[in-house]
């Protein structure tokens, strides 16, 4: 038996550090264009921001690049982890940055 894919669309940070914090995301195009898509946001302290589904035009369909790393740097401390989840998950919800290793436990 095939077992459901395992992908992520995409990540919802909240910085709940006293300071702001650079987050970078990385999709991974395997599809359409063979390249990694990132974004970077600078989030102020207490704000949050939504790194929303990249989608691919396939012509007849479209299709997803799913969610490849998560990165961030606060001050002098950097971390950058690979997400793990189960199925398919439309967005990974309560990212608190600098703490980026809560992601262990999704």
């Amino acid at each position: 038996m095939v077992s459901p894919p395992k992908m992520l669309h995409s990540v919802e940070v909240h910085n709940t550090a006293a300071a702001a914090v650079s987050i970078t995301v990385t999709f991974n195009d395997e599809i359409k264009d063979k390249k990694e898509i990132t974004e970077t946001a600078e989030i102020a302290a207490g704000g949050s921001h939504l790194f929303d589904v990249k989608t691919l035009d396939m012509g007849s369909y479209q299709a997803v690049a799913p969610v490849k790393s998560i990165s961030h740097s606060h001050e002098n401390n950097a971390c950058a982890l690979e997400p793990a989840v189960d199925g398919v998950v439309k967005v990974m919800k309560d990212v608190v940055a600098p703490q980026l290793s809560n992601l262990s436990d999704f």
